[in-house]
């Protein structure tokens, strides 16, 4: 079964088809450009019922010391205020793949949240045993059933946040980061 790529904003889609093009001529992997949002999330969650593989990728903040902006993060859960934690059993598997190829990764839990998350809220998430936060990944797959798993490239971090002059370079290396990671991500979960 091909591999469906769950991109929530277009640039992030974007990155990941070109870095499809690079892995397969052709793809192994359809691209989905979801939209940002828990409600977008939801209208464009894959179906329940059984489905190939599925990889949320796209940037996302560190709430955590120790991981800098541009490095990958795989996610071991995902969970938000309105979903349960969803385990991500092959985490582990992908991350050691990632670095193998060359990538600096992180595996930890991610929490959804409406909004993004700034100061306090950050370390509020850090509590609740967050590494990164995102606004889509646990909407699309709470009701997914088969494989998932979960890419965020870090773009902003609690000493490095979104209002710095420095974002949109940090956007940029992001997505040539998730182009980079493509080959990688659809040889692993493929």
């Amino acid at each position: 079964m091909s591999l469906v790529v769950l991109c929530p904003l277009r640039m992030e889609a974007r990155a990941a088809r070109a870095g499809i093009r690079r892995a397969r001529p052709g793809g192994d992997a359809t691209v989905i450009c979801t939209g940002m949002g828990p409600e977008r999330s939801r209208r464009a969650a894959p179906p329940v019922g059984p489905l190939g593989p599925v990889a949320v990728v796209g940037m996302g903040g560190a709430v955590v010391g120790g991981i800098q902006p541009g490095e990958v993060v795989v996610a071991t859960q995902v969970s938000a205020f309105d979903v349960s934690p969803i385990p991500l059993p092959g985490a582990a598997l992908v991350a050691g793949r990632l670095r193998n190829a060359g990538f600096a990764v992180h595996a930890g839990p991610v929490i959804s949240v409406p909004t993004v998350a700034t100061g306090r809220q950050r370390r509020e998430l850090a509590d609740r045993g967050a590494v990164v936060v995102d606004m889509e990944s646990a909407w699309l797959l709470e009701n997914h059933r088969g494989p998932a798993t979960v890419v965020r490239v870090v773009t902003d971090t609690p000493r490095h946040e979104l209002r710095s002059p420095a974002v949109p370079a940090r956007v940029m290396r992001a997505l040539r980061t998730i182009r980079r990671l493509m080959p990688v991500l659809i040889r692993e979960v493929c």
